[in-house]
């Protein structure tokens, strides 16, 4: 038995409210497909893989288009703002960022993406006022509570921003850059012992001898901070080893030998210095 008419027309009102604003990204996938949103979904998954190989230029092409096919499609836009921010066109994927906020408000993957890129602009207010919004949307995100712990790093207020990092560790006790973060933040309240304590969890999670070169550089800091210069030393010497241009460590291990060579050539029954 077919249902009565005005069931009827009011499912189909129903149908046609809860797809109007959705965007391409939201189309039933057992339903049809417009063509336009086929060739959004075409050109962005190519312009993805062209992502992975890192020919960005081709996957900035093929996502800008993928845009134009669908412009309500926040995915192919989120994607598009990678790309181009990876080509150091920052503008222009803050603006893409922010179009694809415009369609989605409460995306709190998009607040974080572009609370990072602002805060990585020196566009901290920005990048509050995004992290705030991830955190309200989605409490449970780890990005979330991350993400607004470092503007207030950056801002210099280092207890909030620890609080904020045992937030998303509570999520995931194992993100790396939450956890080096953490590190950070202890040593700029000056509590170095939890620094090495939080950097010693960190390097459990890499193999041996991968620990990268900012890791061992912030160990030598809070060895250096626990008056132990010739572990710090060690720590400044293998992130010199790591590679990566760490050139705060090149500087603290000159400081230190130097400061140890004085210190051993004032010494009276210091060794001698061969010729």
């Amino acid at each position: 038995m077919s249902p009565p008419r005005s069931a009827a027309v009011f499912l189909a009102v129903a149908t046609l409210v809860a797809t109007s604003g959705t965007g391409c990204r939201l189309v039933q996938r057992g339903g049809p497909v417009a063509p336009e949103v086929a060739e959004a979904r075409r050109l962005c998954n190519e312009g993805l893989s062209a992502a992975d190989r890192s020919d960005l230029v081709r996957a900035e092409g093929l996502l800008e288009r993928a845009v134009k096919s669908c412009p309500s499609d926040i995915d192919a836009r989120r994607h598009y703002a990678e790309v181009l921010w990876k080509r150091g066109e920052r503008m222009e994927a803050v603006a893409q960022i922010n179009e694809a906020l415009r369609l989605s408000p409460e995306d709190a993957e998009l607040c974080v993406q572009g609370g990072s890129m602002y805060l990585e602009m020196g566009l901290f207010d920005d990048a509050d006022r995004l992290a705030r919004e991830a955190v309200r949307v989605a409490p449970g995100s780890a990005d979330a509570w991350h993400l607004r712990g470092q503007v207030s790093l950056t801002r210099g207020q280092a207890e909030p921003a620890l609080a904020d990092f045992h937030r998303a560790l509570a999520i995931d006790p194992s993100d790396r850059s939450v956890l080096i973060d953490t590190a950070e933040a202890y040593r700029r309240l000056d509590r170095p012992q939890r620094a090495l304590a939080t950097l010693a969890v960190l390097s459990e999670t890499y193999g041996p001898s991968q620990t990268p070169a900012n890791v061992l550089t912030l160990e030598g800091r809070a060895q250096e901070a626990l008056g132990r210069p010739a572990d710090a030393i060690d720590s400044y010497r293998a992130a010199m080893v790591r590679g990566g241009d760490p050139s705060d460590a090149a500087e603290r291990l000159a400081a230190l030998e130097g400061t140890s060579a004085g210190a051993t050539a004032s010494r009276p029954d210091g060794p001698t210095t061969r010729r």
